[in-house]
């Protein structure tokens, strides 16, 4: 019986844990649906549907800044994914004192902040004459993330049996064949996880675009968001809200369809088949 309570105890404190988190979520929601008559009244909630909000918010660049990070996302996540994936495959299966040495130098990039660099990193992007460039911007994300996700694919890598790979080299499979036919479909739960963990970050930077782009035709959404919020010169927040609510939608389809990948990733190597 006392169990019983406890567990129900514990339930009803997460359910309340839960509500919190979603409680900004609900606020940013119906305030982006709230008449302007009633919007500076936060415990007044919408009677009915306003949607000038986002008619306004799409009559800006959304779909141009949209299609900004889209690219410089899927970009800076497609090339982290397609050089740590195989230098973690290496790194793990190799145990040579050079390939221990590497990896320790793959290491020492997650211990260096991203702040202390940006300077030199400044400087290198402009004497690459890559500067307002979205290039500029997938190369450095990339470069970011790379010690990360090849930690991460290492990691999973030595959880996979070695005798799938000898099976498939006694079969005559090649060494490519071999990473992105065999190891790479199984590397899935950590590429889910990978992009998961990573993917916020990068379409919710504001200061590396700020930095890095000039032009507005290549900014991405968080600062065209402040820079419409700014352009407007009002105290209308209502379509700020709906900018942010659009902006939202993108993560939330990729959580769904991928939150599997990263439940499973969660648990691989915890229990021994």
């Amino acid at each position: 019986m006392e169990r019983k309570r406890a567990s129900l105890l514990t339930e009803i404190v997460l359910i309340v844990i839960g509500l919190l988190f979603l409680f900004p979520i609900f606020y940013l929601l119906q305030m982006s649906v709230k008449h302007p008559g009633i919007f500076y009244k936060p415990l007044t909630l919408p009677d009915r549907l306003y949607l000038d909000y986002y008619s306004q918010a799409l009559s800006g660049a959304f779909f141009r800044s949209l299609a900004n990070s889209v690219i410089v996302t899927v970009g800076g996540l497609g090339l982290t994914i397609l050089v740590a994936s195989m230098a973690g495959y290496m790194l793990a299966r190799r145990s040579d004192r050079l390939f221990r040495i590497v990896f320790l130098l793959f290491m020492t990039g997650m211990i260096i902040p991203t702040v202390g660099s940006l300077i030199p990193l400044f400087k290198l992007v402009n004497a690459l004459h890559l500067g307002n460039t979205r290039t500029a911007l997938v190369l450095l994300y990339t470069a970011g993330h790379i010690p990360f996700a090849t930690f991460l694919y290492s990691a999973f890598t030595k959880s996979i049996p070695r005798e799938l790979e000898e099976s498939a080299a006694i079969d005559g499979c090649g060494s490519f064949r071999m990473f992105w036919y065999l190891m790479f479909p199984l590397l899935l739960p950590a590429t889910g996880t990978f992009i998961l963990t990573n993917v916020f970050g990068i379409w919710n930077d504001f200061v590396t675009p700020l930095i890095f782009l000039n032009s507005p035709e290549k900014m991405t959404l968080m600062p065209m968001i402040v820079q419409f919020m700014y352009n407007k010169q009002s105290t209308n927040f209502g379509p700020v809200f709906a900018l942010c609510v659009l902006a939202m939608i993108p993560l939330l389809v990729l959580f769904i369809f991928t939150q599997k990948y990263m439940l499973k990733g969660l648990v691989v190597g915890s229990v021994k088949g």
